[in-house]
């Protein structure tokens, strides 16, 4: 019996254990969190108005348009034959949705949204909850007695042994206590690495643990520099994404009274045109941050009217309401935030990376996207991948190999906790400076401090004087190395594709 070693706890690694459970695996399920309530599946629609699934209803919209729009979108980087996989394999994906009892797409039922970046209306609005309902009925589906559950459980490293990855090293989280998993085949579906920034749409816990874990078993990463950022609220709730058309509709303005409008009509625009308008927000709220650091931007949605926001955004204006803010009444503070790593590991059509019996799946993994996304593909791709990635593990067939904690983990850190928190701020601090414009200087500047930040972290012991301690050190060293894939990829590339901005300061 094939034993799978699945990191995470989210919809990706949930489709992974599925799958690998109904093929005869015995499956470890390693997670952070709480398996099946943790990752951005299960926070997608804590703070959005609603979540989208995209498919195409009928023609001329069919899989192949939305596969050219995901081509289209993304500046050709990823191949062909990826994006047709993707696209056609997400039908089967809503099947088995239907099939667990989450019927989506009903034309008598679903509303339609067109999105930026699709050259039809194919996005599904989500029902409430819709992420977490879908954990759920993923979790309901698997074969219990195939899988073994470790919550609060955190991976340190993966083992790898003649080059073919053997097990991984883990945390209690609870207790302290380390331990080693043998495995025949690991499947990492770990999340993305929106906190290795100051402002993220993504759950506390996604620190960039998936992307280090792979690059310290020597699995390739591409794709790192490409981040996409969205606008996102500062106070009263953090981390609220507005709908696009109602924030295109109000006025930014600064401390100092200037005020910038999207030019044009938002209310009329298309969704091309709304992709070209958010971006002459963000580029008018960079520029003000740039030239006076800590200067504070708001948004200001009095001309929008109340109407108007409480029929386009009536779950925002409540939860900002119970926290005593009237959009209609107060602006709220704004800034740049990191959505999703658009990057990650390396991995082929079956989810392989290029480390034998290492697969990848859901954020963590090189996306369909390429340079840019078109929303509403993130549940899809974590189930498409999650599927092809415990499939492959469960028809890997190990040499039951006895991996050991490896050394470091006997020694104890010489790092305290205040110094910890101190290098997460200023590496968070960063970060931010580089999420929009990429200065090759600063990068260059950037790239030989985190090097020389990871090597002291590192020199030391690996574990800390209590769990909370190790996790620290370990999520640090997680950030770190994100942090040090980005600024080498941003410097690799000579042409930056609208994502994100070079230039000289």
């Amino acid at each position: 019996m094939t034993r799978v070693v699945v990191v995470g706890g989210g919809g990706a690694a949930l489709r992974a254990c599925l799958a690998a459970a109904e093929r005869g695996a015995r499956v470890t399920l390693v997670s952070k969190g709480k398996a099946g309530a943790s990752g951005c599946t299960h926070a997608i629609d804590s703070r959005i108005e609603f979540s989208v699934v995209n498919w195409p209803m009928m023609e001329p919209d069919t899989p192949l348009t939305y596969a050219a729009d995901l081509e289209t979108i993304g500046r050709g980087l990823k191949t062909p034959a990826r994006v047709r996989l993707f696209s056609e394999r997400s039908g089967d994906e809503l099947a088995l949705l239907a099939g667990l009892g989450l019927p989506l797409g009903d034309p008598g039922r679903s509303r339609r949204i067109q999105l930026a970046g699709s050259s039809h209306p194919r996005g599904i609005v989500c029902p409430p909850r819709f992420g977490t309902r879908v954990l759920q009925a993923l979790w309901a589906a698997t074969p219990r007695e195939r899988v073994t559950v470790r919550d609060h459980t955190m991976a340190l490293d993966i083992l790898t042994e003649g080059g073919r990855a053997t097990g991984v090293v883990v945390l209690d989280l609870g207790s302290g206590a380390l331990g080693v998993v043998p495995a025949d085949a690991v499947v990492l579906a770990a999340g993305g690495a929106g906190n290795v920034f100051s402002l993220s749409t993504n759950p506390r816990e996604l620190v960039g643990d998936g992307y280090a874990l792979a690059d310290r078993a020597g699995a390739a990463l591409d794709h790192m520099e490409f981040i996409q950022y969205v606008m996102l609220t500062v106070t009263t709730i953090r981390g609220w994404f507005l709908v696009t058309s109602v924030l295109l509709r109000g006025e930014l303005l600064d401390e100092g009274g200037a005020r910038f409008a999207a030019r044009g009509d938002p209310a009329t625009a298309g969704p091309v045109e709304q992709k070209r308008l958010v971006a002459e927000l963000v580029g008018w709220l960079v520029a003000r941050k740039r030239a006076a650091p800590g200067a504070r931007v708001f948004w200001d949605g009095r001309r929008v009217g109340r109407e108007a926001l409480e029929a386009q955004m009536p779950k925002t204006c409540a939860a900002f309401r119970r926290r005593g803010h009237d959009l209609a009444r107060r602006p709220v503070e704004l800034d740049v935030g990191a959505h999703q790593f658009l990057g990650g590991v390396v991995t082929d059509l079956a989810a392989r990376s290029t480390v034998p019996n290492l697969f990848a799946a859901g954020d963590v993994a090189d996306s369909v996207q390429g340079a840019d996304r078109i929303n509403g593909s993130g549940i899809m791709e974590a189930l498409v991948f999650g599927a092809l990635a415990g499939a492959g593990a469960a028809a890997v067939h190990g040499r039951r190999a006895r991996p050991v904690l490896p050394p470091a983990y006997r020694r104890r850190a010489r790092h305290g906790a205040e110094r910890l928190r101190g290098w997460g701020a200023r590496l968070r601090a960063e970060m931010d400076d580089i999420l929009v414009v990429r200065d090759r200087a600063r990068l260059v500047e950037l790239g030989g401090r985190l090097a020389g930040d990871l090597g002291a972290l590192e020199a030391g012991g690996l574990l800390g004087e209590s769990a909370a301690a190790t996790r620290a050190l370990h999520e640090l060293r997680s950030s770190l190395l994100t942090a040090r894939a980005v600024v080498r990829a941003s410097l690799a590339r000579e042409q930056d594709l609208g994502l994100f901005v070079t230039g000289r300061r």
